[in-house]
């Protein structure tokens, strides 16, 4: 009898806050905002924030000034789209060296179809991979269709698997 087929969605988590942190460890444990020139005083809006930040209610797509209102010592970092693409580009390597079909949905998120008859053992077998690799951190969740997965509960984050 052949394996069951599992769609695996894989999600870096703060993809771009922890892609900033690898880049500048001393910023590790920091309230990290990051967004458009990384100057709350400038029109713009937050790309994404360090769960230290999400701590004070700042979000993505939240107005820069707002968020440095909700949280005055965030650290502000401006979007620097080459280092996030590079990023992105070793995680997407990584999950399509398990040799299965991966679906890119973005910097940070991707499915892949999987025959096995244990997704929890495979999507643990990811996560280590991704992060031998690349140092960063994701969550996964396993379905039978790409629909099932998309939604890890909040309980999964940081790096958590959901079946």
């Amino acid at each position: 009898m052949p394996e069951p087929t599992w769609v695996l969605h894989v999600d870096l988590d703060q993809f771009i806050a922890a892609v900033e942190v690898l880049r500048r460890p001393e910023l590790s444990g920091l309230p990290v905002v990051v967004g458009g020139r990384g100057d709350p005083t400038e029109r713009g809006v937050v790309s994404t924030a360090s769960y230290e930040a999400r701590q004070y209610g700042v979000g993505s797509g939240m107005p820069l000034r707002t968020a440095a209102r909700k949280c005055p010592d965030a650290v502000f970092l401006p979007v620097d789209k080459q280092a996030y693409d590079e990023a992105s580009a070793r995680v997407m390597e990584t999950l399509r060296s398990f040799d299965v079909p991966v679906e890119v949905l973005g910097w940070d998120e991707a499915f892949m179809a999987v025959e096995t008859d244990d997704p929890e053992a495979f999507a643990g077998q990811v996560r280590a991979a991704v992060l031998d690799s690349t140092r960063l951190h994701c969550r996964s969740a396993s379905g039978t269709t790409s629909c099932r997965p998309r939604s890890p509960p909040t309980s999964a984050s940081p790096a958590g698997c959901t079946g």
